[in-house]
């Protein structure tokens, strides 16, 4: 089985200035960043509440809990939120301020046309239309994960530390994520 295609920060770039023309672009700018910048699947994106992102003051939290039930490991998880996950969190928080009025944090973070939660699948078939009508083949909601992993790869970060923030309970398992290409090895190359 084909894996999911990832995409550079250049790409990603291209891919958020494309999306602008669409509907509802500032919600799936965020769907996407959650995958990119946080590693999250599509079906834990989809079961984010406004509480799970922001706190009583309206803050964006410094990290995600993921509750067990909402986790593909059965586990309560933690999600560290960087400064690109945040300032796109700020973003739709405003757009959505502006949009509805007042969040009610016990509502869905991110909800269909017709206000009602997205459910994993009809989340993911979304974000592969999405990618579809941009022009982009073999890109699918899973190309985010696999983005961010190899990004913390290419980035030389310790394969404990990209396991543990991808969630993951065997390090084989990271390691297929990992995409290899001739630039990089040419550069591993060099530092010799």
């Amino acid at each position: 089985m084909k894996q999911a295609k990832i995409l550079t920060q250049k790409q990603l770039n291209l891919f958020f200035k494309q999306l602008e023309i669409y509907p509802n672009a500032k919600r799936n700018r965020l769907i996407i960043a959650f995958t990119f910048f946080g590693g999250l699947r599509i079906g834990e994106v989809a079961k984010l509440f406004w509480k799970d992102v922001i706190d009583i003051n309206y803050c964006v939290r410094d990290e995600i809990i993921l509750l067990a039930e909402n986790t593909k490991a059965k586990e309560t998880q933690k999600v560290f939120i960087n400064k690109k996950l945040r300032n796109e969190i700020i973003e739709y928080k405003r757009y959505y301020s502006n949009k509805y009025s007042k969040i009610d944090l016990d509502t869905p973070l991110l909800i269909t046309q017709k206000r009602t939660q997205f459910s994993a699948n009809s989340l993911c078939q979304l974000i592969n239309s999405i990618y579809k009508r941009c022009g982009l083949s073999n890109v699918t909601s899973h190309s985010g994960r696999r983005s961010f992993i190899t990004a913390l790869a290419n980035k030389s970060i310790n394969a404990k530390v990209i396991m543990n923030l991808a969630r993951h309970r065997n390090l084989s398992t990271t390691q297929r994520y990992i995409e290899v290409n001739d630039e990089q090895l040419k550069n591993a190359v060099e530092l010799i």
